[in-house]
């Protein structure tokens, strides 16, 4: 990025005299007054042209943004064939603690894709609570309906288990794992396929 325009500041306090000022010392003391004035003079007024200058340029609108604007988040749904999983970009306000936003998101996939993807979590699912452990495991407990209404297969299986997986660790950074559960139980699977026993990392293979 080019530096703003602007007068170029003073350095050293003043000009710069070269080989001395030839003359008696009265002389000497009179150039030596006149170069203090001078930059003194011009010291103030150029500081503020080049404040106003920066300003003029755009540089302010270039500082961070403020806290508490939204960022995209991208959700996680399946693709038309449930070969793979697709990324859908929402706007979802950020919120602090952490697991507040991770709920936002998994309600976000509960509630469907907006696009051309497909639907990965069951109709009737409901998300009865999510917490967050000190070793970056988010804890996302659903309700029984995620299983009963589960169209089972071991390909659709995977996009809901994934969905939500890739979903929360590759948007909250204090996520690294997940952990589901059903009816705030531990199950070793949703429909009989994908195990689950264990906290599970993001599988990017599946993303397309």
């Amino acid at each position: 990025m080019q530096k703003a325009a602007g007068p170029e500041p003073i350095r050293g306090g003043g000009m710069r005299c070269s080989g001395g000022i030839a003359g008696s010392p009265a002389r000497v003391m009179l150039a030596a007054v006149f170069v203090f004035a001078l930059a003194a003079a011009l010291r103030a007024p150029l500081s503020v042209r080049a404040e106003d200058t920066a300003r003029s340029d755009g540089l302010e609108e270039m500082l961070p943004a403020e806290s508490g604007v939204q960022r995209p988040a991208y959700l996680y749904f399946a693709s038309e064939d449930k070969a793979c999983l697709g990324s859908e970009a929402r706007r979802i306000e950020p919120a602090e603690p952490a697991h507040t936003y991770c709920r936002k998101i998994v309600e976000a996939l509960i509630a469907g894709p907006s696009g051309a993807l497909v639907q990965t979590v069951p109709e009737g699912t409901k998300l009865r609570a999510l917490y967050i452990t000190e070793d970056a495991v988010a804890y996302v407990d659903l309700s029984a309906a995620v299983s009963e209404n589960h169209p089972g297969g071991i390909r659709t299986e995977m996009m809901t288990v994934y969905s939500i997986v890739n979903s929360l660790v590759l948007n909250v950074s204090a996520v690294d794992r997940v952990k589901l559960l059903v009816e705030g139980r531990e199950s070793d699977t949703l429909a009989g396929h994908i195990d689950i026993r264990f906290p599970l990392q993001a599988e990017m293979l599946l993303v397309r």
